[in-house]
């Protein structure tokens, strides 16, 4: 599978498209069709159904998924039992010889358990791949709930029975739906079957309707239902932003459907958001339009893992950053600063890796690599190549590889075939870990005839990387921009000239290019203290919060594996050597890093909770951070909150919600030149 992350200043929300289970075996018999009808009995836990699969003629041996703990009931082929056997989770027979199909009867019960109080991380899944109960259903591809051939068939059918009033959705077209007998059945059929299936059941309230050419539903539990025509007036509204730039939708409708536990998930033809996420004010404008997206790149077009998952990058730059943009120039620029400080936070040498290495996302910094750097990567092909050629070219793609695999090189050749440009520079981004680190040097103005000069170096650290890097100089009259060429080596001289006086020189002012920001232009963050990699907690004598709690806390920051110490323990030049998180205001002040200085103010109220970043100004660097719940229920209420509001330094929680959050900015040393010099 793989991870779809919608971030917001509020709350991160994963959301999960579709990859294929497991590899297609080589040689493996292509799948005419496949017919599946099951029954849910959530009292039982439990699902019971028969299948039967028509295979390409003169196929004869045959191998097919089942999870490990279903039980077989019976496998026929022309109407006579047909010798199998079923062994972990592999289903394998010959068939006679002039017979192309088998019935399969099977049964299996799913019923992972869902926590009341999830804790906070990167698995989209929060344990769960498969549960039929009262609450709901949710049977995840993954958990290979029906027989699944190695080849994905050219068609597919699925009819769903359940108790009356529990309504199923799956992957294509609804054919039927109907509530007789004390049952309720709907059909559901794929003309271009995609993944393995996936399937939703509950006691939903179903809405319907036609927009921008697609049949649109909602599957909402009836205290989000009210909910329902805001997110079909929102999806009617992205269908055809994106039709408009990708072209025809893939899939036979969209549903916006509930799920039981706080998880989001996208599938080929519907997403399916949990209640609490449906409930949050701005989901409807970044989690489904990243969804309505997504399929188009990695539903609808697949990936091609071999040289890594481009989708999670291009979706995030065509939902999450785009929508942006079209708002407002400052808000876009805004976002591409966030994904470099994020990418600068939370990436390490130690946990760094190229982009054609990325999967899926499974920790801060995964998500910083596989959509940060990613979406920068897109964002400075569009920037060279335009509007025109960018959108065109992902048009060509849409047209040329829908339902099927694409790769990196598939999207560049189509960007370079659409520009004429050459990109081979990006490939370097790609494939190499890391990025550029630049800064000025040796910048000077003079005065001349016409006017004033400027010249200077854009200097660069090891490794190298060759791109084009903008230079805005700020004079008396004006502003104006100029690309510079650095080459693959340590320093490029540049001449300005400027129309007025120059007051500043800066570089990459609006985060146009991916590269590892200089240290004094992060901001101390949350996620400054999430990429740590040498952070020690430490309890303070006026720490609200007991051992157990500080240590859930540096856990939902993934810093679970970070010692803890008592203040008293704290040595001076252990501080100096470390990053520190301090449960509570530390009672002796020297042992806090040289020229750190904890805020002032008294201690926070009982039901509260205060998260401060601050910078270490030494030459070492870092950061240090107090933690100071007003109580050990707050610590347990507000301190899973703090790790979704990762690009802030200064949080205050209190009557159940967040009531303060900013950051301080950083100091931009080593891109910003002042003048005169």
């Amino acid at each position: 599978m793989k991870l779809v992350a919608v971030l917001s200043s509020l709350f991160s929300v994963l959301i999960v498209a579709a990859l294929p289970l497991f590899a297609v075996a080589s040689g493996a018999p292509a799948v005419a069709s496949q017919e599946i009808a099951v029954t849910i009995d959530p009292p039982r836990h439990e699902i019971t159904g028969d299948t039967r699969i028509v295979f390409a003629p003169g196929t004869r041996s045959v191998r097919l998924r089942l999870a490990k703990t279903a039980r077989i009931e019976s496998v026929r082929c022309g109407g006579r039992d047909l010798p199998f056997t079923f062994r972990s989770g592999a289903i394998d027979m010959e068939l006679p010889q002039g017979e192309n199909s088998v019935a399969i009867s099977f049964r299996a019960g799913f019923n992972d358990q869902v926590s009341r109080h999830p804790a906070a991380g990167e698995d989209p899944s929060y344990g769960v791949n498969a549960a039929i109960g009262s609450e709901g259903t949710f049977l995840g591809g993954g958990a290979l709930w029906y027989p699944l051939p190695e080849q994905v068939p050219a068609r597919r059918k699925i009819a769903v029975t359940a108790p009356a009033g529990i309504e199923a959705v799956t992957f294509g077209a609804r054919l039927s739906r109907e509530t007789s007998g004390g049952t309720t059945r709907s059909v559901w059929q794929e003309e271009r079957p995609v993944g393995g299936l996936s399937l939703c059941a509950g006691p939903y309230l179903v809405e319907e309707r036609k927009a921008a050419g697609i049949t649109l539903y909602s599957y909402f539990y009836r205290d989000n239902a009210g909910l329902a025509p805001r997110y079909l007036d929102a999806a009617a509204r992205y269908l055809a932003l994106y039709q408009e730039l990708f072209g025809p939708y893939p899939f036979e409708k969209f549903a916006i459907v509930e799920n039981f536990f706080p998880t989001g998930y996208g599938f080929p033809s519907f997403t399916l958001l949990g209640g609490s996420v449906i409930r949050l004010p701005f989901i409807v404008d970044t989690s489904l339009p990243h969804e309505i997206a997504h399929s188009w790149w990695g539903n609808g077009i697949d990936v091609d893992l071999s040289e890594g998952n481009w989708c999670e990058g291009l979706v995030t730059y065509l939902a999450d950053y785009l929508l942006k943009e079209r708002r407002s120039q400052s808000e876009a620029v805004e976002y591409r600063r966030q994904l470099l400080i994020d990418y600068a936070s939370l990436v390490t040498p130690e946990n760094d890796f190229p982009l054609s290495a990325f999967v899926s996302r499974n920790d801060p910094a995964s998500r910083a690599i596989g959509y940060g750097k990613a979406a920068m990567v897109f964002h400075m092909i569009r920037s060279r190549i335009g509007d025109q050629a960018f959108f065109g070219a992902l048009k060509d793609v849409v047209r040329q590889r829908m339902y099927r695999a694409a790769s990196w090189s598939d999207l560049l050749n189509a960007f370079t075939r659409a520009s004429g440009k050459d990109l081979s520079d990006i490939r370097s981004l790609i494939e190499r870990t890391g990025g550029a680190r630049l800064s000025l040097g040796d910048a000077r103005s003079r005065r001349q005839e016409a006017g004033w000069q400027v010249t200077g170096t854009v200097r660069q650290s090891p490794p190298y990387f060759a791109q084009d890097v903008p230079l805005r100089l700020e004079t008396s009259a004006g502003a104006r921009t100029r690309l510079v060429a650095v080459a693959a080596r340590d320093a490029a001289g540049f001449e300005l000239a400027a129309p007025g006086e120059p007051q500043r020189l800066l570089l990459d002012p609006d985060a146009e290019i991916f590269r590892i920001l200089a240290p004094g232009e992060i901001p101390a963050t949350v996620n400054s203290i999430k990429g740590s990699g040498n952070l020690i907690g430490v309890i303070t004598r006026n720490c609200r919060a007991d051992q157990g709690s500080f240590r859930a806390f540096l856990a939902s920051l993934s810093q679970g594996k970070a010692g803890i110490v008592d203040e008293a323990a704290l040595r001076p030049e252990q501080a100096a050597a470390h990053d520190l998180l301090f449960c509570g205001i530390p009672g002796d002040l020297s042992l806090l890093p040289p020229g750190a200085e904890p805020p002032a103010g008294e201690a926070a109220p009982a039901d509260s909770l205060r998260f401060t970043v601050l910078q270490r100004r030494t030459p070492a660097g870092g950061v240090f951070a107090l933690f100071e719940p007003g109580s050990q229920a707050a610590a347990a209420q507000y301190g899973p909150k703090v790790t979704h509001y990762g690009k802030y330094g200064d949080l205050f929680f209190s009557g159940g919600a967040n009531r303060r959050k900013a950051t301080a900015a950083p100091a931009d040393a080593g891109v910003v030149s002042r003048f005169p010099q």
